[in-house]
């Protein structure tokens, strides 16, 4: 599940403006470039995992935040957030939150350098103005993660705090430290 949350961070972060770079040879380089003049972005998604047979294939919210290595994933069964240092990861359903060190691997802009290595198995669909309205990832023969209703928002007022997890908000939670 994690290694699904890395490729829905990345694949946001990689198309967040391509609508300004699809014509262009070197589109993700100059999206990488694009992405940090901004000093952040969020963006609004709904999102489902099509062909897993352990998944089932009903259509849920999510919202991403991103600001130079922090980002919050925020979908309906789980949160990832991480501010460069610190990882967590709620479990909603379970009620417990897993803490770790930060990794390259979890920055946002490395699993991007990754994308940009290898983007075989994405396929964007823009609309007439040329914004990312869908997006369909292969993640394993058969299956797709489908992003859908993209909606971006850039250089919004994101304190630091907001990349945390606010233990004392949840005190039903199992907070698992793994450091």
């Amino acid at each position: 599940m994690k290694k699904h949350l890395q490729i829905i961070v990345g694949i946001l972060i990689m198309f967040a403006t391509s609508s300004l770079l699809a014509q262009s040879n070197n589109a993700i380089k100059k999206l990488t470039q694009s992405i940090r003049s901004h000093k952040n972005m969020e963006v609004s998604f709904t999102y489902q995992t099509v062909g897993d047979p352990n998944d089932t294939e009903e259509v849920k919210e999510g919202k991403a935040y991103f600001q130079d290595k922090a980002y919050k994933l925020l979908m309906e069964d789980q949160h990832a957030i991480s501010n460069g240092k610190t990882t967590w990861h709620y479990i909603i359903e379970d009620k417990e939150v897993m803490v770790g060190d930060a990794t390259d691997d979890d920055n946002p802009f490395t699993i991007l350098d990754n994308l940009e290595r290898d983007s075989s198995g994405i396929t964007p669909v823009f609309d007439q103005k040329g914004n990312l309205k869908k997006l369909e990832v292969e993640i394993d023969e058969g299956v797709k993660i489908i992003l859908n209703n993209i909606e971006m928002k850039f250089d919004q007022d994101l304190k630091d705090s907001f990349f945390t997890f606010d233990e004392k908000a949840y005190p039903d939670v199992e907070v698992i430290d793994m450091r």
